[in-house]
C-alpha cells in the first residue's frame, strides 16, 4: 500500500512539474491523443499476443501490488516440519500435512513423495512444472515490453497525423501554433505511457519473478531432501546457508530465472553459475 502511494505521488508530482513548465494542466489534456496512443498500442498487442496472456497479466499485476514478497522463514519452517513428519510419522501424516500447505509447488512435491517417486523423478517432474510456470511469466513480461515499444511509435504516428492536418490548413495562421502543440502531444503521451507505466511494470514483474525463482529452487532442494528422509535440522541448516549465499551474491542467479528475466540478454554458460546445487550420478549432492 505504501509503495503504491509513493508511486502515485511521484507520478502526480511529475505531471505537475510538466504542466507547470508548459503553463497549465489543460495543455496536457487531450482525449483524442490519449486514445490514439493507447488504442493503437493495445490493438497491435492484441494482434501479436493471445487474449489469455492479457488475462494472466491482469491477475499477475493484481498480485504484484496486493501480495508481499516470498516468506522464506515460513517456507523453511514448513520444509523442516514436513521432513520431520517423513522420518517420524510416515507417508500418511506427511500427505495430510502436505495438503494443508498453501504453496501449490510444495504440495505437488509432497504428493509425489507420498506416491513413491524417487529423487530423480521428482526433480524432473517439478522442474517441468517450474518451466511451465516461468514460461507464462516470460510471456507476460514480453507483453509489457511490447506495449512499451508500441506506445512511442503510435505517439509518433499521432504527431505525423497532426502535422498533415496542419499542412492542410496553412491558410489559417492562427491555428498553426495550437495544431502543432496538439500534434506533439501524442508523442509526449507515447513516451509517458511507455516510461511511466509499461516499462516500470515490466521491471517490477521481472523482479518478482527473480524472487520466485530463488524461492522455488529452495522448495525443490527441500523436496529432494525430504524424499531421501534426511535429518530435518540438517535440511533447514543447509537451506538457510543456501539462501544466505544467494541473498549476499546477486551475481549467482537461479538457472530457471535465466530463461525468463534475462532471456533477451545473451549469456555464456561458463559465466553464470547454476544456483541449484548440482546433482551427481552417485546420488550425493554438493553441500553449501
Amino acid at each position: 500500500m505504501t509503495q503504491r502511494m509513493i508511486a502515485a505521488a511521484g507520478i502526480m508530482l511529475l505531471l505537475f512539474l510538466i504542466s507547470n513548465m508548459l503553463g497549465g494542466i489543460e495543455i496536457l489534456t487531450s482525449i483524442k491523443s490519449a486514445l490514439m496512443v493507447l488504442g493503437g498500442t493495445l490493438l497491435c498487442s492484441l494482434l501479436a499476443y493471445p487474449l489469455q496472456i492479457f488475462r494472466d497479466l491482469r491477475k499477475s499485476l493484481q498480485e504484484l501490488w496486493e501480495t508481499k514478497g516470498p516468506d522464506y522463514a515460513d517456507i523453511l519452517d514448513q520444509i523442516e516440519n514436513l521432513a520431520r513428519l517423513r522420518r517420524v510419522s510416515g507417508p500418511r501424516e506427511l500427505n495430510t500435512a502436505g495438503d494443508k500447505t498453501d504453496n501449490i509447488f510444495l504440495q505437488k512435491g509432497i504428493e509425489l513423495i507420498v506416491d513413491g517417486y524417487d529423487r530423480h523423478e521428482i526433480l524432473c517432474i517439478m522442474e517441468k512444472e517450474y518451466e511451465f510456470y516461468f514460461s507464462a511469466k516470460e510471456a507476460q513480461i514480453n507483453l509489457l515490453n511490447t506495449l512499451a515499444r508500441f506506445a512511442p511509435a503510435f505517439g509518433f504516428v499521432g504527431t505525423i497525423i497532426g502535422l498533415i492536418n496542419i499542412l492542410n490548413h496553412m491558410e489559417e495562421p492562427d491555428l498553426l501554433g495550437p495544431g502543432m502543440a496538439l500534434a506533439l502531444l501524442t508523442t509526449l503521451y507515447g513516451l509517458l505511457f511507455a516510461n511511466l507505466c509499461f516499462l516500470p511494470l515490466a521491471k517490477k514483474l521481472s523482479e518478482k519473478v527473480r524472487n520466485e525463482a530463488l524461492f522455488l529452487n529452495i522448495i525443490l532442494e527441500g523436496l529432494i531432501d525430504i524424499a531421501e528422509s534426511k535429518n530435518p535440522i540438517s535440511i533447514a541448516h543447509r537451506l538457510r546457508s543456501y539462501l544466505s549465499l544467494h541473498m549476499s551474491s546477486p551475481s549467482t542467479r537461479p538457472s530457471l530465472l535465466e530463461k525468463v528475466v534475462y532471456s533477451s540478454v545473451p549469456l555464456e554458460k561458463d559465466l553464470v553459475p547454476d544456483s541449484r546445487l548440482p546433482l551427481h550420478k552417485n546420488g550425493d549432492r554438493q553441500h553449501v
